[in-house]
């Protein structure tokens, strides 16, 4: 992908992130303030169905009110208070009988829309079931309960009478019938497609639009919000939260409880009603989001193709220069960023013509390296005189390779020091008459001898553990490099430099190259020495035997060995002892003979 495109991608892709999350993060606080608004709005809605429903209610308490304190019914001749209860039942269609009763639950009068038996139920009902519990309160109002004739909910409400000294008179009860709540409760606004419905205490509906489910007496306790008033919720503690509705649809949802009656109104909005502003929001966004992403777009390309134009340049003055044209330059235009990278570029090309050419030097020197390691790997496999060798190896090694100074140390019989044996200049010829060592890990020259393991230092100055020598003062690195075959350590090769730095890695690996080919010609040398020890040995030997063998009898051959073994030997003096064979005496014990001596 080219850059151009790649920086187009990035702002698209950049201006997007951020118009997504900006976008999203206002997205959702729109839907959290609008949830809270619309929450809050059903409350206030619900408050206010419940205020409509309660003052049906209170209305209905009134007009018995309104009978009993300032019609005086209970004073009233009974013409009178059958007019009081005949006008409160034409006025309000909701009553349909009323019955007033004395101190003694005696039935004083009673005014009915229904017939007479049904007028006779409704008066027993109240002196069995309502009069006691009425008389003790100011106001009452019964259960729910649904007619069985016509299904509809119905309530009784009574007040008590009371003289003005207080004490209990009588009572004025009324059957209420809700179904005149109903159209209260469907002319309640909630939302435009929102609904309002009532339920007591148990969670029975008792109004609503539908009126086939409130005759049939539906139970809504399964609903979360119906549920939680059944269970003594006065008002709404917890967070308000889309749930479950009357039409099972999710809705937004509020009630509020009557307190008296243990009622409370429902009030409900579909959910893509109630969040339909933050949809729309939410699209409004998108399409903001979009449009800002496409321009940006648009406005990144343009960006890109200024910014990369100079390094199009430059990337192709980086192709020929790739190509074999190093002596070629990028042009520095454009920004400041573009100007510094072509400086580098610059800087970095001139450097890698300069690289070039120590490359090539560097190379020569190693060809040339090579070719001496390789002359002097000829020369050694040569030679075979220890002392020879080592001459041979520090003085071509120092010439060669232009070094300060060169020698080589040989471990001696018990493997404990190195000694010297040979190195260069006259500082060589001191410490080889000196007879000059250095203990097996002690300095450069030990350690290495100990741990078979090359040791490099490029600064003396730097260095742990070097040993200076004031023969060789102005040494400034070194290289001690163990003189190995197989796990035998012959010795070490110690080369130093009067420049610091001018020993690196690369001298370490020449110098292994000498030395592990060193270790063969020393061991070559070793075992030609000791095959011409063995082969004089052996003609030694023959030698004696035949002249022994040339003798003529016992003391002459007796005095040829004397001789001959006191001159191969270099002894002063040489004896034979003769012991008589005695098994029954041990060898120690036995004491000589005769004793014939001679010099050699």
């Amino acid at each position: 992908m080219s850059l151009r495109a790649l920086l187009a991608i990035a702002f698209f892709l950049l201006s997007a992130v951020v118009l997504i999350v900006s976008g999203g993060l206002q997205i959702a606080y729109n839907y959290q303030t609008q949830r809270n608004v619309v929450f809050n709005q059903q409350q206030l809605i619900a408050q206010e169905a419940a205020t409509a429903v309660k003052d049906f209610i209170e209305d209905k308490f009134s007009v018995l009110e309104t009978a009993v304190k300032l019609g005086n019914i209970a004073d009233v001749p009974a013409e009178e208070q059958e007019r009081i209860l005949g006008n409160a039942l034409g006025f309000q269609p909701s009553f349909r009988q009323l019955a007033l009763f004395d101190a003694n639950s005696q039935l004083v009068s009673q005014s009915s829309r229904l017939v007479q038996a049904r007028s006779d139920v409704f008066a027993s009902q109240i002196v069995e079931q309502v009069f006691t519990e009425a008389r003790q309160t100011e106001r009452y109002i019964s259960p729910v309960t649904i007619d069985s004739e016509s299904s509809e909910p119905l309530v009784i409400i009574a007040v008590p009478i009371y003289s003005r000294l207080g004490d209990f008179e009588g009572l004025l009860a009324a059957e209420l019938n809700l179904k005149f709540m109903w159209d209260l409760v469907d002319q309640l606004e909630v939302g435009e497609t929102g609904y309002a419905y009532v339920v007591n205490e148990q969670g029975d509906l008792l109004a609503f639009a539908d009126t086939a489910r409130v005759l049939k007496g539906e139970n809504l306790v399964h609903l979360p919000e119906v549920s939680h008033f059944v269970e003594g919720e006065i008002e709404p503690d917890h967070d308000p939260e889309l749930s479950l509705g009357i039409n099972g649809e999710t809705t937004a949802q509020a009630f509020v409880a009557l307190g008296s009656p243990d009622w409370a109104v429902f009030t409900e909005i579909p959910a893509a009603e109630a969040f339909q502003p933050v949809t729309q929001s939410t699209i409004v966004s998108a399409v903001v989001v979009l449009v800002a992403a496409l321009l940006s777009g648009v406005v990144g390309v343009s960006i890109a193709r200024r910014l990369v134009r100079p390094l199009l340049e430059l990337t192709e003055t980086a192709v020929q220069i790739a190509e074999g044209n190093i002596n070629l330059e990028a042009s520095a235009k454009g920004n400041l960023e573009v100007n510094q990278l072509s400086t580098a570029f610059n800087n970095m090309t001139a450097r890698l013509r300069d690289s070039i050419d120590s490359l090539e030097q560097r190379v020569a020197d190693r060809t040339r390296a090579l070719e001496i390691s390789g002359k002097v790997s000829r020369q050694l496999s040569n030679i075979l005189d220890q002392n020879e060798l080592v001459r041979a190896v520090v003085e071509q090694v120092k010439d060669s390779f232009d070094y300060y100074h060169a020698h080589i140390y040989l471990f001696d019989d018990a493997d404990q020091n190195l000694l010297m044996a040979g190195g260069t200049g006259e500082a060589g010829q001191q410490m080889l008459a000196n007879k000059h060592q250095i203990p097996a890990g002690k300095g450069l020259v030990g350690r290495a001898g100990q741990t078979g393991q090359a040791v490099l230092v490029p600064d003396t100055d730097q260095a742990q553990g070097w040993l200076p020598n004031p023969l060789l003062p102005d040494t400034k690195a070194e290289i001690a490099v163990p003189i190995m075959s197989g796990d035998k350590v012959w010795g070490v090769l110690d080369v130093q430099h009067n420049v610091t730095n001018g020993l690196s890695q690369a001298d370490v690996d020449l110098l292994e190259s000498i030395a592990n080919q060193m270790a063969v010609a020393l061991r070559n040398a070793n075992m030609f020495a000791e095959a011409q020890k063995q082969a004089k040995r052996e003609a030694l030997v023959n030698d004696i035997n035949q002249k022994i063998l040339s003798t003529k009898d016992v003391q002459e051959a007796m005095q040829v060995a004397v001789r001959e073994i006191g001159h191969a030997l270099d002894a002063s003096q040489t004896m034979v002892r003769f012991m008589p064979v005695d098994s029954e005496k041990r060898f120690g014990d036995t004491k000589p003979l005769h004793l014939e001596q001679g010099q050699g």
